[in-house]
């Protein structure tokens, strides 16, 4: 016998993979939540894009009615340079958004990896526990079959005239 616990090895080899499994649901909700926070900056992105543009749409509307003056057309142009701020700002959260959820990503990828290999260990000390049960019930019939011979040698000696 080799002195090595197969049964406790497997055990810890399994503990180690459900740890790993709990880690990778972890780092699946973060992902995904850091996702759904992505697409909310990009919506917002997008919506300061389409206030501006309902802006300017609203402002040569009425220009072609010749309802604007020139301090509306001031207010509008003041105005078309806040919303190139919000634009601005909500690009940066959404680039923000994009490479915490990149990074979200690459942790997920990494414990998944990690939960590949935990797996692979298990099934490696549950193979190794096989072989080395197999070895030993092989071990046993040797012994079983030596000591039948031995058993039935000694039994003819005794049999036989001195």
């Amino acid at each position: 016998m080799s002195g090595i616990d197969w049964k406790l090895l497997v055990g810890v080899r399994e503990r180690q993979k459900t740890v790993a499994m709990g880690i990778v649901a972890r780092d699946r909700a973060a992902a995904d939540q850091s996702r759904a926070e992505l697409q909310q900056a990009e919506g917002w992105a997008q919506q300061q894009v389409r206030n501006k543009a309902l802006h300017w749409q609203s402002t040569v509307g009425a220009l072609s009615q010749g309802q604007c003056s020139v301090a509306q057309l001031r207010h509008a142009g003041a105005w078309s340079g806040a919303l190139d701020t919000q634009i601005a700002e909500a690009a940066q959260l959404a680039s923000q958004a994009g490479q915490a959820h990149a990074q979200r990503e690459q942790t997920l990828d990494a414990s998944r990896r990690k939960l590949r290999a935990a797996s692979g260990d298990v099934e490696k000390a549950q193979q190794m526990a096989h072989r080395a049960r197999a070895e030993e019930l092989r071990v046993q019939e040797q012994r079983l079959d030596e000591a039948s011979e031995e058993t039935a040698s000694q039994a003819w000696a005794a049999r036989r005239p001195a």
